[in-house]
């Protein structure tokens, strides 16, 4: 029995979720120490928009955040695949036949798109690898379709089919 093999995939984040407040922190304390500064001398309209700029930042620094915060795992077993994504407040699962699954590389609706990496069968496809480059989502297709044939054939690694 082969044991099950994991595919990891999520954004590359400079930042944990922990760290994101920090450095919001350090931000507000910066620009709104310098902006204080120029009030105190007597340039107090800078405060306004030292405050409206340091929302800004705090949105954006959010979306950003909250864009990045999501994995997904493909574990391919002897009998199934499985697509986990997981979010913050939404998990979701899929889990197709081994034997019957596919995996697509859809080409690009324009040349300025990505291909799309799609698993699934009988009508039911799971998008993954959104965060990925063209070149690692033909390298995870590879790889993944490599090991659902090594997992559904009737033979281990190293045995002689039939």
């Amino acid at each position: 029995m082969e044991p099950p093999v994991h595919f990891v995939i999520r954004p590359n984040s400079a930042f944990n979720r922990r760290q994101w407040p920090l450095l919001y922190v350090l931000l507000v304390v910066v620009c709104l120490g310098i902006a204080l500064r120029f009030a105190v001398l007597g340039y107090w309209m800078i405060l306004p928009f030292a405050v409206l700029d340091v929302i800004a930042v705090g949105l954006i620094l959010y979306l950003i955040a909250r864009g990045t915060a999501y994995k997904e795992r493909v574990i391919v077993t002897g009998d199934q695949v499985v697509v986990r994504h997981v979010e913050k407040n939404n998990r979701r699962r899929w889990a197709f036949p081994v034997h019957w699954v596919q995996v697509r590389l859809e080409p690009p609706g324009h040349r300025w798109y990505l291909p799309r990496l799609l698993l699934g069968c009988k009508g039911t496809w799971v998008e993954i690898g959104r965060c990925l480059t063209g070149c690692e989502r033909e390298a995870l297709a590879t790889a993944i379709s490599k090991q659902i044939t090594r997992h559904a054939s009737p033979a281990g690694p190293g045995q002689a089919a039939g």
